[in-house]
């Protein structure tokens, strides 16, 4: 996988879902998927990332830093296909 893309995330998933995590629950399960991602990448995991994610849909009240780890997030899914 990109490890350009694996060091941004690694920054930035973090904070992303301690700041938003309470009014978007569902980044704890993207980040737990993440984690999983980086020790054995599959094309499942991928799948539940889009489900859990609604295929990366950007929420309106997301900040250029969440908007951000989604983008990378697609962008690992596509170069993983």
């Amino acid at each position: 996988m990109n490890k350009e893309i694996i060091e941004n995330l690694d920054k930035i998933l973090p904070v992303v879902e301690r700041v938003h995590g309470e009014h978007h629950p569902e980044l704890h399960q993207v980040a737990e998927l993440y984690t999983e991602l980086k020790e054995a990448p599959s094309r499942d995991i991928f799948a539940k990332l889009e489900e859990t994610t609604g295929n990366y849909a950007v929420p309106d009240d997301a900040c250029p830093t969440y908007a951000k780890t989604y983008e990378l997030l697609e962008t690992l899914d596509r170069e993983f296909a």
